[in-house]
């Protein structure tokens, strides 16, 4: 098996240390809170800046109807990270938050109106201080710091219902999964180790929440392995090495990387790769029935986007984005129509067969989120 460990720190896109430890079995427990801190911020139509050059509008055509809503992202200007939206037709780019140290993958909420994210406040170029997690309107409005704590607190993701959201945080001194509510109230401590647990994300409904938990070996190794615990912390799984767990949106499945794309059912059953090819595969997301994956591969010694069918008796794989370009961080369409997705780092969108692929002048880093 390939190195998981730099697959887990690419995807922590941009700043956090990722340290061999190792897990033991989970207890809940409750913790007293800071409260939270509430910012005043608001939005503002703006163009994005890269040094040299105004990027303020598509540069091609429409052809991607506004019915399709709109997707969040992070752009720089000067060194410094702001979240923004823009509607998938590539008008109304709009800026959210005020300029940041480091700002990482923000995620709506699933309504739809609300984002979260990640974000670093101190530091000039690279963080000084810590990682929080943020909220706020899907208009930039009411921005609150919710964790609101000196330790690093990272990867948020939202339970189904929008109430509480799962993250990382090494407020105990390794990282660990805690559940909150989005008020920054009801903290609950889901894994108790001795080693880093991180990435968690809840499935759809709401049982369970799937991470990534770091295990040593006798001689000094060590691999990161795909567990599940449940929403109230009482129960853990041990599922399947690899890394990046992701919640198939019936629940049916977890997709995850061990070099190749895997799944697995909650219960550790139904062990199938995806991929299957001598060349790394990852970045991948869900279709919105949950009939196939959209991953990126480096088989063609370039990023490109292939899709995979779950239940199809040959797994065919199809390459969506075929350039030359590095095409990366794919996210489906609410009707599972259409992929928003990065290509050499700007915001493009395709169908599913990769027709129509139309690329505007917007550079982004890390993921890209449709709005459900």
């Amino acid at each position: 098996m390939k190195n998981l460990f730099i697959s887990t720190c690419f995807v922590i896109v941009f700043l956090i240390a990722c340290t061999p430890l190792a897990a033991t079995k989970s207890t809940s427990s409750k913790i007293t809170l800071t409260p939270p801190i509430i910012y005043t911020l608001q939005p503002t139509v703006a163009p994005i800046f890269t040094p040299g050059k105004t990027l303020n509008h598509a540069t091609t055509a429409t052809v991607v109807p506004p019915s399709l809503g709109q997707i969040a992202f992070v752009s720089s200007h000067k060194g410094k990270y702001a979240v923004y939206t823009i509607n998938a037709d590539g008008t109304a780019l709009t800026k959210l938050t005020d300029d940041m140290t480091v700002v990482m993958n923000p995620h709506w909420s699933p309504k739809g109106k609300q984002i979260m994210f990640s974000a670093c406040l101190e530091g000039e170029g690279e963080c000084s201080g810590a990682f929080d997690i943020f909220i706020m309107n899907d208009d930039g409005s009411k921005l609150v710091n919710v964790t609101n704590d000196p330790a690093e607190d990272m990867q948020p993701s939202w339970s189904p219902d929008g109430n509480r959201f799962v993250f990382s945080s090494d407020r105990s001194g390794n990282f660990e999964i805690y559940s909150m509510a989005v008020d920054g109230t009801h903290l609950l401590q889901l894994t108790n180790s001795t080693t880093a647990n991180t990435n968690p994300q809840w499935s759809s409904d709401g049982s369970w929440i799937a991470y990534e938990s770091q295990r040593i070996l006798d001689n000094g190794g060590w691999y990161y392995e795909i567990c599940v615990v449940s929403s109230d912390g009482t129960k853990t799984l041990q599922l399947a090495e690899g890394v990046m767990p992701y919640w198939s949106p019936d629940s049916k499945f977890i997709a995850f990387n061990s070099n190749d794309i895997f799944v697995i059912k909650p219960d550790g059953t139904g062990l199938k790769n995806l991929s299957n090819s001598k060349f790394d595969e990852f970045d991948f997301s869900w279709s919105p029935d949950s009939k196939f994956i959209a991953f990126v591969t480096n088989r063609d010694s370039n990023a490109e986007i292939y899709t995979v069918c779950i239940d199809c008796e040959k797994n065919p794989q199809v390459n969506i984005s075929n350039s030359p370009a590095n095409d990366q961080h794919p996210s489906w369409s609410p009707d599972g129509t259409k992929i928003v997705f990065l290509s050499d780092e700007s915001v493009c969108v395709m169908n599913v067969d990769g027709s129509q692929k139309e690329c505007f002048n917007i550079k982004a880093l890390g993921t890209v989120d449709w709005k459900p």
